[in-house]
């Protein structure tokens, strides 16, 4: 049996409901009900529940291997032969061209239940994104560079989707363009092994030297369980414990983890520094009860503009030439003396003075001494973001970024989350923790393909892996059949998770989903995290 909580009070403010993850610039967008995790144990109503074993599935590995014709498939966009010429009759060989939108289908019948390789043979004139299904559920998606040649159409290349379960019998596997477009030429399905127990093998320390007793604990306490369980998480409206309360509400536990937002905390505007004021206040209180805080960082550009879009803000020119660790040193006399000299653009001392804005926030956990699961600047090679302009830029930035908080302003409590998936965006393992991925695939999928590319990439050090925001919560069944157990799974805040009521919400995520997860011995809540060895009360 897992140990239920004690109820909690809940205080709802009349507020409308929007999730912090997607940044608005009107502040009142943050507003949400807000509530908060009482410490008090005078009286136990709370309900228990059954511990729930992960599913079985079966599994028979065997050699297998067969290519499918695209041309011969269900699709709705052209056939055509090797020449681009319209193809009239399928049996001669050819290929499929999709446009965005369109899509090519195939069943293919296996032989036994087990993991699978699905490659495709493809080009792309303009580059394109291909999302992959086995029926209705997203697998992932394959990203097809711009060819070399275009005028010729350019050569078919080789792409994967590794570690996928088929069950014995007939599979629909689906292909939509999603951006751009492509051509396929074949589809070759073949037997592969499940992804493997050495992708566990991580480090357990911190990469701030400044990390205190307790930050490095943290961090160890998640490296010693990586791999065996997956800690539950959720973020929240900033301000609130909405979504936390609703999850409560239905599973009669809360998450492991907490996440917040903290984009706001560069306004100026009293409602502003009221929301963060009271978010920082709930995380002191969620840390006083034994769970973890951990925090996005949507960068609200340092301008008057104050936004987060690629035209707000042009971080190319205010960082060249610059190194991370020189910059990121100066103190505000330094600053001023360099702005004079014309050896430092305007720009350049705003983000200082923005990361030194930031710290002040986040030196309030520190003081306390409360550990955050730290994203910055999250998903800067999607090209939505000022922070993504280009990928030297966006590293020299969280470089800048680890240098001003932890070694100028002194921050001991920041365990580093890299939240994106180009590694041509890595700012090197020496500045990051942990890798975070965001899927927004409308999928409970365990993503395990994803999950063994990212562990197995050379371009890291071997970092452990989490879901840091997704639309539907990851089926805990499916990560554990797949060995792709992320070290922890936060549903968005807002629309994802609840109704503008405050109440649960199943657009995404089934009720029964949410329980399954929260009951599962696969699956940590915060009442257990004591037996994992994490404590306040080490100094």
């Amino acid at each position: 049996m897992k140990k239920a909580l004690k109820p909690i009070s809940i205080i709802l403010a009349l507020a409308m409901l929007v999730g912090c993850s997607r940044i608005d610039d009107d502040p009142d967008a943050s507003s949400a009900p807000s509530s908060s995790v009482s410490s008090d144990t005078s009286e136990d109503t709370s309900q228990s529940a059954d511990e729930i074993s992960p599913k079985e599935f079966t599994i028979v590995r065997q050699s297998f291997v067969k290519k499918f014709e695209a041309e011969k498939g269900t699709f709705n966009g052209t056939a055509k032969d090797k020449n681009g010429n319209e193809l009239e009759n399928s049996d001669n060989d050819g290929y499929v061209s999709l446009k965005i939108g369109q899509h090519l289908s195939q069943v293919a019948t296996v032989t036994t239940s087990q993991f699978y390789r699905v490659v495709i043979s493809a080009r792309s004139s303009e580059g394109a994104h291909i999302k992959f299904q086995i029926g209705d559920l997203v697998e992932g998606g394959y990203v097809i560079p711009k060819s070399d040649n275009t005028e010729s159409g350019g050569k078919f290349e080789l792409y994967e989707i590794d570690n996928l379960y088929m069950s014995v019998g007939m599979n629909t596997i689906n292909f939509t363009v999603e951006n751009g477009s492509a051509e396929i030429d074949c589809i070759v399905i073949e037997n592969s092994d499940p992804v493997g127990r050495e992708m566990y093998k991580t480090g357990n320390a911190c990469v701030a030297e400044t990390a205190s007793v307790r930050t490095a604990m943290l961090m160890r306490t998640l490296a010693d369980n990586y791999g065996n369980v997956s800690f539950t998480a959720q973020n929240v409206s900033c301000g609130t414990n909405a979504e936390i309360d609703a999850v409560y509400e239905e599973t009669k536990r809360y998450p492991a983890i907490r996440s917040s937002e903290l984009a706001l905390a560069l306004k100026d505007d009293e409602h502003s520094a009221e929301v963060v004021k009271n978010d920082l206040d709930l995380a002191k209180e969620w840390d006083q009860n034994g769970g973890i805080c951990a925090y996005t960082w949507h960068w609200y550009s340092p301008n008057p503009i104050r936004g987060t879009a690629v035209k707000d803000f042009d971080l190319g020119p205010a960082l060249e030439g610059k190194d991370a660790e020189e910059l990121g040193m100066l103190d505000n006399d330094a600053i001023q003396l360099q702005l004079d000299n014309e050896l430092l653009t305007q720009d350049a001392a705003e983000l200082l003075y923005d990361l030194d804005k930031l710290a002040v926030s986040l030196k309030t956990l520190d003081d306390a001494n409360i550990p955050i699961l730290f994203s910055p600047i999250p998903d800067g090679d999607t090209g939505l973001f000022w922070w993504g302009s280009d990928a030297e830029s966006y590293k020299t930035l969280w470089q800048l970024a680890f240098v001003r908080l932890c070694k100028y302003n002194g921050l001991k409590n920041l365990i580093w989350v890299w939240n994106n998936s180009d590694f041509d965006f890595y700012p090197g393992d020496m500045y990051v923790d942990i890798i975070g991925q965001s899927f927004y695939e409308k999928s409970t999928s365990s993503f395990a393909g994803r999950f063994k590319a990212l562990a197995s990439d050379s371009a890291t050090g071997r970092k452990m892996l989490a879901i840091t925001a997704c639309d539907a919560l990851t089926n805990i069944d499916f990560m554990n059949r797949d060995n792709a157990m992320w070290l922890w799974v936060a549903p968005d805040s807002g629309e994802y998770t609840i109704e503008r009521t405050g109440k649960l919400s199943e657009k995404y995520t089934k009720k029964s989903a949410l329980r399954n997860a929260y009951n599962n011995e696969k699956c940590v809540t915060l009442d257990e995290l004591a037996e994992l060895e994490w404590t306040k009360d080490i100094q």
